[in-house]
This record gives structure tokens, C-alpha cells and sequence, in this order.
């Protein structure tokens, strides 16, 4: 099969539209170069933050349902793509430790109005793929914690709430939202600008290294909930933070917290459903199969990226972009030093297979 290899600057039009590469199979590109094992993979100041974006026109079918074949190819490509390793074990080798307890945090906000229904099975088919990946490094399925902010919220994606030891968790920081229960949150209080907040335990007792799960979606107060907004989910009063587009102090700030930023190894976002208006509410009307996963260590060049996909969707859709002075937070996340939004710095490499 042809191979078409494209990777280069683009102008923020033509970002997302021409940086691509269009095959089943797909030659290694520009790499990341590999750091020591179990330590956060980083780009150095003279390099680019990268990003894998793949995508497949089927791994989602006309029901909603996700072919775990396929998305498990994608995923392969994407970590392969995303520093050069011949396999997927390699990368994760160098990730993680076989003691570590990796926390998959995902977001399961919003889904009420689909709960149930095939709508919501890419929650589980992107968590099996990354965990049946993992595992063939050796790593056991029981180092795994799946975890949100509430358990209500994590069985509406229809996960069932796991908290025996010897298999794969699935916990919440609480029972339902705004509710007791659940693992809680860390007793000691952290300075956010003028305001506190308390972190997960699962985040500060229970995983040693987490891999942020974010979903495609846009918000009608930060604009975008992407990787940098997921973690709302990670702390225990998330609406103490929503002021002046979430970042008064907000997002940014969160994201500058030392247990976030030290147990954060990867981003791998979860684009094989969005969501482009309405959000974060997940309504039927608003919903698209884009049938992506977005890949980086850099999650604000990841945003980056998810905007731009947003925001072509929104003016096929005829609706106004999301602006940036309204998902300001990417900005000022740039601005104290948590990754880039600049296009010449991005290094985009995109995938279309199918």
C-alpha cells in the first residue's frame, strides 16, 4: 500500500487540515529521544513538543460501538510515531517501572443523556487498549487503577466500580457528585493563587505514574475540556475554579500543581467520539465518531491540536469558532511554562488509515 509522509510547520489554517499521512502502514518519523526508565519523556528547549494524531474512517461503527482491533492498531502506530521506538513495549518500558501503579485518569462528566447505550463504549474500549498494550511488557493488570471524579459518574460510562486488589481498579473520589464516599481526597491543602484545593488519594496515594485520558469536547465557560481541564476531575472543589474562563486562578494553575505535573507520563486523548457544541454535556445532536486518538507528552500542544479539530467541525457545523480569548487557559498555560500553543513549535504528525 502507498505511503504518503508529511510533517512539517504549518499556518494555524492549515494545520490540522495538511499535516498528514495517509496509509495502513506507516514509516517511523521525526523521533523524541528516549529518557530513563520511568521518568516523565520531555522535550529538551531546542526541540518540539511532538504530537501523534491517528485516526480510522471504521473504528467506530454506525451503532457507536468501537473495533478493538483497529483502535488497538492505532494505538500501536501512535506510540511507535510518537518517539520512534519499533514497538509499543519499548516506549512503555521506558515509561514505566513494573512496580508502578499507573492511574488511568479519564473524564465521565456530562453523560446522562447516553448512559447505557453504545455511545459511551469507546470510555471502556480506549482504557482495555492502553491496559492490554501495557501488559505485554509484563506489567499486570492489577497495577491499574481507572479512576474519576465520582463513582455515579464512572458507572454511566459503563464501568462497574472495582476496588479488590489482584485486578484492574476502577475507583472515584467520591460516590456521586458533590457526594461522601468513595477514596476521598488528600488531607493536606495546596495553595492555588489566592484560593485551595486538596487532591485526589488515588492521585497522591495510590498511583505512582498517571496517564491523563481526555476527551474531544467543548465548554461553555473554558471554551475546550481537554487534557489540561481533565484535570478538574483530580481535585476536590473543581467549581471554586471556574472564574474568568477557569483561570482566575483556574486550569493553568492546577496544572502547575508538583503532583500533578511529577506523576503525568503521558497524554493520550480520546477523540474517537466528540463532542463540538453544547459541552460538556454529551447531546446526541452535538455528538461526531471522529474516530481519532491524540497522542504527546505536551498537554498543551495537545489542546492545541484539539482546538483546531474543533473548531473545523464547528464552521462545517456553521457555528463560530471557539475562540481564544474564550480557551484562554491554553494560552496562559503556555505562558508559565507547562508546554506550547505556538504552531512553529508543535511538531503535528497526523495518520488517516481505513
Amino acid at each position: 500500500m502507498k505511503t504518503k509522509n508529511e510533517s512539517r510547520n504549518l499556518s494555524r489554517r492549515e494545520f490540522i487540515k495538511k499535516s498528514s499521512l495517509t496509509a495502513l502502514g506507516v514509516s517511523l518519523l521525526n523521533t523524541i529521544p528516549g529518557t530513563m526508565k520511568g521518568a516523565l519523556l520531555t522535550n529538551s528547549s531546542n526541540q518540539k513538543s511532538k504530537v501523534v494524531l491517528v485516526r480510522h474512517l471504521n473504528v467506530v461503527t454506525a451503532g457507536g460501538e468501537i473495533k478493538m482491533e483497529i483502535l488497538e492498531s492505532m494505538l500501536e502506530i501512535a506510540i511507535t510515531n510518537l518517539n520512534g521506538e519499533k514497538s509499543s513495549s519499548t516506549f512503555w518500558e521506558k515509561l514505566f517501572l513494573p512496580r508502578d501503579s499507573i492511574g488511568l485518569k479519564i473524564n465521565t462528566l456530562g453523560l446522562a443523556g447516553i448512559s447505557g447505550t453504545p455511545a459511551t463504549s469507546h470510555f471502556q474500549a480506549i482504557t482495555s487498549s492502553i491496559i492490554n498494550s501495557i501488559t505485554k511488557t509484563g506489567i499486570k493488570e492489577d497495577n491499574f487503577i481507572i479512576w474519576d471524579r465520582s463513582e455515579e459518574e464512572l458507572i454511566s460510562a459503563g464501568f462497574s466500580i472495582q476496588s479488590e486488589i489482584g485486578k484492574t481498579r476502577v475507583l472515584g473520589n467520591v460516590a456521586s457528585r458533590g457526594g461522601s464516599g468513595g477514596v476521598g481526597y488528600s488531607s493536606k491543602e495546596l495553595k492555588v493563587g489566592e484560593r485551595t484545593t486538596h487532591l485526589s488519594k488515588i492521585l497522591t496515594d495510590m498511583c505512582s505514574s498517571i496517564i491523563n485520558i481526555p476527551l474531544m469536547k467543548d465548554h461553555g465557560i473554558a471554551g475546550v475540556t481537554g487534557a489540561l481541564k481533565n484535570h478538574y476531575g483530580s481535585i476536590n472543589n473543581a467549581r471554586e475554579f471556574h472564574g474568568n474562563n477557569a483561570t482566575n486562578p483556574g486550569i493553568p494553575e492546577i496544572n502547575l500543581l508538583e503532583g500533578i505535573r511529577r506523576k503525568q507520563k503521558l497524554i493520550i486523548m480520546d477523540a474517537l467520539m466528540g463532542v463540538f457544541n453544547g459541552g460538556p454535556r454529551w447531546d446526541r445532536k452535538f455528538m461526531w465518531p471522529y474516530g481519532g486518538i491524540i497522542i504527546g507528552t505536551d498537554p498543551v500542544a495537545v489542546d492545541t491540536v484539539m482546538l483546531s479539530i474543533m473548531n473545523e467541525k464547528r464552521k462545517i457545523e456553521g457555528l463560530s469558532e471557539i475562540s481564544e480569548s474564550n480557551a484562554k487557559h491554553i494560552r496562559i498555560s503556555k505562558e508559565m511554562g507547562i508546554g506550547t500553543n505556538n504552531l512553529d513549535e508543535i511538531d503535528l504528525v497526523k495518520i488517516e488509515l481505513g
